[in-house]
């Protein structure tokens, strides 16, 4: 699998017949003065720049010194409408690194930015000194460079050509943008030898789709020899080039809403994926392979499944860690205790161990593969069912789960099993406690490398997220706001928290946190900081100098301090992708003023209680007089992470309603 897709003692020479072929739909260097005139998009005003042509080209092509190698050519226009636009000419182009004897070669890289100079066509290229590679993950390197001399008005091009060898990376193709895309085209030349699983997303129809069969021709000079001969022969085989052209025109802009995982999971885009090579007169060879090769690859790996063995070096700090531990689960929460504190992660993600466990040991930091196969040798040594585990983090996408490609992993955990119970385990960040995932990392269904068969592990959040305010309210002799305030956090709203507690320090934690109201601190008070088996617990006691300077005659009070949601976030009447909160969580306020002397209560907020079918969300808001002293409570429960396409429009309007309840004000009248 992945040679050099040479035939076997055979050369090839291609003999192509001729065939018409679409004219590319630009040229680079072709820029127009109407171009670099243009100051606004018809079809969408508001956007900051535009693709006026993409356009690629992939050719699967043979040369008998390398085999067959992939060619992709690339040619992109690009106009700059307003200053936000410039971020859309800061390019990286990916290169496949992963295997030395296949990797990407770029060549061709030209990027040239036009701008309208009195009246002529000046022209500002970049250098090769501006241009730079990087490491980006285990697979890949980016190429960086950014257009220079750009401005409002300017027009930038990029073009590129990539060769490789590695013949399953096909590119795949974006249609759209996170801005408006004039034309969008892509071509593929794939011979029938090769075929590849191909699989569209996102909701942008095709203005153009064009698939052909070519005939071609190959001429086969094949040589056999003997102890005391060498012989040749001539044949020819028919075959077809198999001829894709797609062609996306006036795609509107992504509009990336909250709650996602990544864009990139929904945008329009054809896939491609190496199913199998079928060569004449050879057997089928497949590519695509299963997941439970991957699964046997992955446990007879040294750098995965092999580190969970050896490492005599943590036996001794294993057997004094557990010596008090009398049960698993003790064992367990000691030894992620451990990790999580002694090592610091360096902020990559990768599948494999990049050093041997004794250096990352001793130098205390490594990448979240490093940390957690250590993590998972540790708990092996202390008598435990563990196994490591592939997952793809919410920014780098879904696993699509019919299609077994280890390139869509790219972060190692561990799975303990006690008493046929599952806990996946992470140690990269010290302010989660064990069984408790990153955000990043609830995604779908994480890959467990067992060596047997084909097994998955749900990566569901084990902690409900909970906030509750609890805020009291009087005013001085003076007439001044006085607040007392407590917040209880619970769940990833206690690890933000802490993070950001702990990373900038109190004073910048708390300008931070009351950044939108000019509230004078007094008094705060902190609890459990470091402790994250607690709630993470804030007191403060506050005056708000300006809370009735709109009319001595009227106090005008707003009982959702902190948890309010101020807007709607789910802005578009409809949405074509689900609603992924990551985890379930529940907010809470609850809020007490003591009437001042002199008033009397004008208006109070109604009460209020939604809910969603099936108790997917709901919401209670209540508020009561008794006496001199208001009472209001407001619970917030989204009950389950992920919300579908056609919930959306129920889930939209709830928020509507619930941010329309919590924009309600108490107001006091003098008597």
């Amino acid at each position: 699998m992945c040679k050099a897709y040479a035939l076997a003692a055979l050369c090839l020479v291609f003999n192509y017949f001729e065939s018409s072929a679409q004219k590319p739909p630009t040229k680079f260097g072709d820029v127009t003065v109407d171009e670099l005139k243009m100051s606004q998009y018809e079809l969408d005003s508001a956007a900051t720049a535009v693709v006026l042509c993409d356009y690629g080209e992939s050719e699967l092509k043979y040369d008998q010194s390398q085999g067959f190698f992939l060619v992709f050519e690339r040619i992109t226009r690009l106009k700059i409408l307003k200053r936000e636009g410039y971020a859309y000419v800061d390019f990286m182009i990916p290169l496949y690194t992963a295997n030395h004897q296949y990797r990407d070669k770029l060549s061709n890289l030209k990027v040239v930015t036009y701008n309208l100079v009195d009246g002529k066509i000046v022209k500002t290229q970049v250098t090769n000194k501006d241009m730079y590679q990087e490491d980006f993950n285990e697979n890949f390197d980016v190429m960086k460079v950014a257009a220079a001399d750009v401005r409002e008005g300017s027009v930038v091009e990029i073009t590129y050509r990539i060769t490789s060898t590695y013949i399953p990376n096909l590119q795949d193709w974006d249609f759209q943008w996170k801005i408006p895309v004039v034309w969008s085209e892509y071509r593929t030349r794939i011979p029938d030898f090769f075929y590849y699983e191909r699989y569209m997303q996102g909701y942008i129809a095709a203005h153009i789709h064009e698939e052909k069969h070519i005939p071609r021709v190959i001429t086969l000079h094949s040589r056999q020899r003997s102890w005391n001969s060498t012989s040749y022969s001539n044949g020819r085989v028919d075959y077809n080039e198999h001829y894709l052209r797609l062609v996306a025109k006036d795609v509107p802009a992504f509009r990336e809403e909250p709650h996602i995982t990544t864009y990139r999971d929904f945008v329009s885009k054809i896939n491609f994926e190496l199913a199998y090579i079928k060569f004449p007169n050879q057997p089928i060879e497949p590519v695509l392979g299963t997941w439970e090769e991957i699964n046997k690859k992955l446990w007879e790996h040294s750098d995965v499944g092999g580190q969970l063995k050896g490492n005599a070096f943590l036996g001794k700090i294993v057997d004094e860690l557990i010596a008090g531990a009398s049960t698993p689960e003790e064992r367990i929460k000691v030894i992620h205790d451990y990790v999580r504190t002694k090592m610091e992660w360096n902020g990559r993600n990768r599948i494999a161990a990049q050093s041997s466990l004794k250096k990352v040991h001793d130098e205390g930091k490594g990448s979240s593969a490093d940390i957690n196969l250590l993590m998972a040798c540790m708990l092996a040594k202390a008598g435990l069912t563990v196994h490591p585990v592939i997952l793809s983090t919410r920014d780098n996408g879904f696993v699509h789960e019919n299609f077994p490609l280890l390139s869509q992993f790219n972060y190692t955990a561990c799975v303990v099993t006690v008493e046929g119970k599952k806990l996946v385990l992470d140690a990269t960040q010290k302010l989660l406690p064990a069984g408790v995932l990153p955000r990043n990392c609830l995604n779908g269904r994480g890959l467990v490398i067992n060596g047997q068969g084909s097994a998955w592990v749900d990566l569901n959040p084990t902690i409900r997220s909970r906030s509750v305010v609890s805020a009291e309210l009087h005013f001085d002799e003076e007439g001044e706001a006085c607040y007392s305030l407590t917040r209880v956090l619970e769940g990833y709203y206690a690890h933000e928290s802490r993070t950001a507690y702990l990373d900038n320090g109190e004073e910048a934690y708390v300008k931070s946190l009351l950044a939108d109201r000019a509230w004078n601190v007094r008094e705060k008070h902190f609890e459990d900081a470091k402790d994250i088996y607690k709630p993470f617990r804030e007191k403060y006691e506050i005056v708000a100098e300006d809370e009735a300077e709109d009319s001595p005659d009227i106090l005008y009070i707003d009982p959702m301090l902190m948890n309010a949601e101020r807007e709607n976030p789910f802005r578009l009447e409809e949405r074509e992708y689900p609603v992924d909160f990551g985890n379930p969580f529940e907010k809470v306020i609850t809020f007490k003023v003591k009437i001042p002397p002199g008033y009397k209560v004008e208006e109070i907020p109604a009460a209020k209680l939604l809910a969603l079918p099936d108790n997917a969300a709901r919401y209670a808001f209540n508020s009561t007089v008794n006496g001199d002293e208001i009472s209001v409570t407001s619970i917030l429960w989204i009950n389950k992470a992920m919300y579908t396409q056609l919930e959306y429009p129920h889930l939209r309007e709830f928020y509507n309603q619930v941010v329309a309840t919590q924009s309600r004000q108490i107001i006091l009248k003098k008597l």
